[in-house]
């Protein structure tokens, strides 16, 4: 009589506990990718939003304006810039201006070219706002885009071009050579970059 070959039971529970060491091995690998790509995601998702946040400041800076500004319906100041701190209810230093080249196409909307706007910091984000009309009266509401989340404060420095140095306030009537932005972010830490402004 022959005995019939097989596995033992000792080796069919090597066999399963290789292949449940195996499988768990895989899922661990297969999580830690699925990990890595959300986290790349968020990663490239905010650095788009820092790209988007920085085109936005430096479209404002091209199209800078000669024109006196003009804050919370107050009559205009001699100065082509507002710069300071606890302005327009923000946490951090704020940067006020017009500009020119807001779209109106064949003037359909009842507004001029000419955008005031402010830079500032509020409830951990940095806030740019815009009024609809260039002369904002007292009491009228900007209205708000939020920029970059996470951002504990913002710094501002003027090129004198007179004085060939940067300056921590601007308050001359005439417009700086350049004006350099300082973030500090959660995400990113300490970001800078420096725009020229065309006379």
């Amino acid at each position: 009589m022959q005995r019939q070959q097989g596995f033992t039971l000792i080796e069919m529970l090597l066999a399963i506990s290789i292949f449940a060491l195996m499988s768990l091995a895989g899922f661990n690998i297969l999580s830690s990718t699925v990990d890595s790509n959300e986290l790349s995601l968020k990663h490239g998702d905010k650095m788009a939003k820092l790209q988007r946040a920085m085109l936005t400041i430096e479209r404002d800076f091209t199209q800078i304006s000669q024109r006196k500004v003009r804050i919370n319906g107050e009559a205009p100041s001699a100065n082509l810039l507002a710069h300071g701190e606890l302005i327009l209810d923000s946490e951090s230093q704020v940067l006020a201006f017009r500009r020119v080249g807001w779209t109106n196409p064949m003037n359909m909307l009842p507004r001029s070219e000419v955008q005031s706007l402010a830079y500032r910091i509020f409830d951990g984000n940095l806030e740019r706002l815009h009024y609809v009309f260039p002369d904002p009266v007292q009491g009228e509401e900007p209205k708000v885009r939020v920029l970059l989340e996470d951002v504990e404060q913002i710094e501002f420095e003027f090129f004198d071009p007179e004085a060939k140095s940067w300056q921590t306030t601007w308050e001359k009537t005439s417009l700086p050579s350049g004006v350099s932005i300082k973030l500090y972010s959660q995400d990113f830490g300490e970001i800078q970059r420096v725009f020229n402004l065309v006379n």
